[in-house]
């Protein structure tokens, strides 16, 4: 008579590995043999018919090894001898091969392996501990902090959770932080196709100038200028910059890049420099980073609007970058432009 396993028949039924051996122990198949720990099955044998559902009501049968025994009902999976190979663990617990080898490597499983073929073998154990895994990986505990979290046994169970608490809640303020910085750029860039090189009346916020400096380019001079005011983890550089210009009828006079942040009111103490704000000319260009006719366009195109508009400059000029669009061989800036009007 030919013989499968409880593995193969498991796959010929479509049911697990364990749902066959319980069929065995139960006696519903006809001529299985048990050898060591695995089951062998008549090749022609048929699935039992399932009787635990019926209709809206679940049936459970009488299982003939408990009748009354008060201990017994765990050991139907721990008196599991069965073996499991890979492919039974990653088809039947959502896991992948990677998964499972990622797993042995840092230590949170270590099946046996068959001294022949030194293929893994996955006692029930196993199995458990692999779903524990999933347990906390589900909660966001990540595979090595699983492992941290067995070699440190004697915790109070609840101090990681209320932890992880902690730290989801932090990463969802940074990313909402994120998410609102994204809004704020797109809906700029948005805005950008209608308000290129568009002159029109704007306020300016007000802005504190923490730090000034000759150039973008002076970077030995970011460490103690830029970096000291900046939250590294939330903050990029080119946001908190601005470039400022003076300049009279006869054409641009000085500049210097300022680090600033946006303030609420001024300080009534200190000396704290500001950026001129209020109401302003306001437009914005687009230029690519090596473009050096940017300045002389926005110079003469300001002073014809403002001729034509009967208004007068204070004589200097805010550029800040608001978006960069990149391309394989140059960015392309796009400036938003304040000149503060008299």
């Amino acid at each position: 008579m030919e013989y499968l396993t409880s593995n193969e028949m498991a796959q010929k039924w479509n049911v697990s590995s364990r749902m066959v051996a319980y069929y065995c122990k139960a006696n519903k198949i006809e001529g299985a043999l048990k050898k060591g720990k695995t089951w062998l099955l008549p090749a022609h044998a048929e699935k039992p018919h399932d009787h635990r559902f019926s209709k809206n009501k679940m049936v459970i049968e009488d299982n003939p090894q408990l009748q009354g025994a008060l201990q017994k009902i765990n050991s139907m999976d721990s008196d599991n001898n069965d073996i499991y190979f890979t492919n039974d663990v990653y088809k039947n617990l959502g896991l992948t091969r990677e998964t499972l080898r990622y797993y042995e490597e840092i230590g949170l499983i270590s099946p046996e392996r068959n001294r022949i073929s030194q293929y893994r073998e996955f006692s029930f154990d196993d199995v458990s501990r692999l779903m524990t895994i999933d347990f906390y990986k589900k909660r966001g505990f990540t595979p090595l902090e699983i492992k941290k979290l067995m070699r440190n046994s004697k915790h109070d169970g609840a101090e990681p959770l209320r932890r992880k608490i902690k730290e989801i809640e932090n990463n969802i303020y940074k990313q909402q932080r994120i998410v609102k910085r994204l809004s704020e750029t797109a809906a700029f860039r948005e805005d950008a196709a209608q308000s290129e090189k568009v002159f029109s009346v704007k306020e300016l916020p007000l802005y504190y100038v923490a730090e000034t400096f000759d150039a973008v380019s002076s970077l030995k001079e970011y460490r103690e200028r830029v970096l000291a005011f900046m939250d590294l983890q939330e903050e990029d550089i080119l946001s908190n910059l601005v470039r400022a210009v003076t300049f009279d009828r006869s054409g641009y006079k000085g500049t210097k890049m300022c680090f600033v942040r946006q303030a609420a009111k001024k300080e009534l103490a200190g000396e704290n420099t500001y950026l001129e704000s209020g109401k302003c000319m306001h437009t914005v260009l687009k230029a690519d980073s090596h473009d050096d006719s940017l300045m002389e366009e926005m110079f003469f195109s300001s002073f014809q609007w403002a001729k034509e508009h009967g208004e007068s400059f204070k004589g200097v000029v805010y550029i800040f970058v608001r978006f960069v669009e990149l391309s394989e061989h140059t960015e392309h800036n796009f400036y938003e432009v304040f000149i503060p009007l008299k």
